[in-house]
């Protein structure tokens, strides 16, 4: 990711679905501090912090969405020769 050190790639992704408001819960509560981070979070985490179902199911899609932007971009890195 292109700021794993920071959380801004985090805002920003809550932002995209209208759930910021659970940026300090999910960074501090779930310790989410990189994408991969997802992988071992549960509804059911969501669901203590206060995260409604149809919000759960915004943020899985948003993830998801970041993950295939991920691996294409890495993807084309490894394809790409430097000239």
């Amino acid at each position: 990711m292109q700021s794993e050190e920071g959380t801004e790639w985090l805002l920003e992704l809550l932002t995209d679905v209208q759930l910021q408001q659970y940026f300090l819960r999910i960074r501090d509560e779930l310790n989410v501090t990189r994408l991969s981070h997802f992988d071992y979070v549960k509804n059911e985490d969501l669901e203590k912090i206060g995260m409604g179902r149809p919000g759960q199911r915004r943020l899985w899609e948003a993830v998801k969405r970041r993950r295939a932007l991920y691996k294409r971009k890495s993807w084309m890195s490894k394809v790409q020769c430097p000239i």
